[in-house]
């Protein structure tokens, strides 16, 4: 019995198919010492059936047979999408016939035994295979396990958000309320007091965004389709023209931005990141920059520089030492010199998954007290290796 949370050995099961019934005996006293359950087959049609009905994880065949041989029956089970890639041994009383050979290997064969089949053999070889059915059942039940606790780890995000962020918003509104209508009641030290429970639960609330935001990316399927990168800057601009107009700070875009598989929620997050950190550790002597242009993608040959995008994202802000870039993307990581700025600690990770998401590269340069530069290299187009 498997306790709760255990991962259950994969159950193992063998075919072996022969028209002779000592065959059959022989083959069964042979392999008895497996932990496999096995199954007989007398003909091709019987044989069959009984893969349509069991998932085996080896099939030990006989070639010459009645009515359905060896070869015909591989051929049945190659074309079946169900049945394909069930490994299959050939045995055969003629070692001598090249063409027969060959013509299993054609008909999906894996190996060959002849006969006399010397157990020793036969024991190595279909323990292998059966090694080899295990681990992969292994892995499809831990990939199984996997996107369930994805999922499930999807919907507590969700909730968590929702559920906390309903308080927070309360204690945010009553605290403006408090100081708007009874701060004459209040004296100095009493509104600072309300203005840091206000400011406390508004970085709370950030943070209970950008974790969900790192949640998602992590847990979420990227949805593919055309994304307009130079629209989707336009809309992030947009959406943080009060901070650029609160600081007095510039988005220059250089270069026309193109049109690239990717999905474009997750592309928003990663401008949105980058552009706003640009905004947002600025020098408190210098409005801040941010410059976005289209550079030649690095390491890439001239004939394949259509297939991918190199995207430069430069600030002139606070910047920081070369030996602090490899913690960047570390969550929660914030450095020294931004002890000053609010943050989570979570946009840069959030870049990070996104680009790997998407197969991409992202470098990083910076000087201390000059400014930063991020180059994002993406695929322009979606492929299948994007998705794996």
């Amino acid at each position: 019995m498997n306790r709760i949370g255990e991962r259950r050995t994969p159950e193992l099961k063998m075919l072996i198919v022969d028209d002779r019934k000592e065959n059959l005996i022989a083959m069964q006293r042979i392999l008895q010492s497996l932990e496999c359950e096995l199954f007989v087959a007398s003909s091709g049609n019987e044989a069959l059936s009984l893969t349509l009905r069991h998932d085996f994880a080896l099939i030990l065949l006989d070639v010459h047979m009645p009515e359905m041989d060896g070869f015909e029956l591989a051929e049945i089970l190659r074309s079946n999408e169900e049945t394909k890639q069930i490994p299959i041994i050939f045995v055969t009383a003629s070692n001598k016939e090249e063409q027969s050979v060959f013509k299993g290997y054609e008909s999906g064969a894996v190996d060959y035994l002849f006969k006399p089949v010397n157990p020793d053999i036969l024991l190595s070889k279909v323990r292998v295979f059966l090694e080899l059915n295990m681990r992969k059942k292994e892995l499809e039940c831990i990939q199984s396990e996997l996107e369930r606790s994805n999922e499930s780890l999807k919907e507590f995000a969700q909730v968590v958000s929702h559920d906390l962020r309903n308080p927070l918003n309360v204690i945010s509104g009553l605290s403006e309320l408090l100081l708007v209508r009874h701060s004459a009641g209040l004296n100095e030290k009493g509104k600072a007091y309300v203005s840091q429970i206000a400011e406390t639960a508004g970085r709370m609330t950030a943070l209970i965004a950008d974790l969900l935001s790192y949640a998602q990316v992590n847990a979420k399927a990227a949805v593919v389709s055309e994304a307009d990168l130079d629209e989707i800057v336009r809309l992030v601009v947009a959406d943080l023209s009060a901070t650029l107009e609160q600081c007095g700070g510039e988005v220059q875009v250089l270069d026309k931005l193109p049109v690239i598989a990717a999905d474009s929620t997750q592309m928003y997050q990663l401008f949105q990141n980058l552009i706003g950190n640009g905004i947002k550790y600025h020098r408190p002597d210098c409005a801040p920059i941010v410059r976005i242009s289209l550079q030649a993608p690095a390491d890439v040959p001239e004939e394949r520089s259509g297939v991918s995008v190199a995207i430069r994202i430069e600030d002139n802000g606070i910047g920081m030492k070369d030996d602090d870039i490899p913690h960047i993307f570390s969550a929660f990581r914030r450095l020294d010199n931004a002890r000053g700025y609010e943050g989570t600690g979570l946009g840069l990770a959030t870049v990070q998954k996104i680009v790997e998401t998407h197969r991409g590269t992202l470098a990083v340069s910076s000087t201390l007290g000059q400014g930063t530069a991020f180059v994002i290299t993406l695929p322009a187009e979606w492929s299948q290796d994007n998705a794996s």
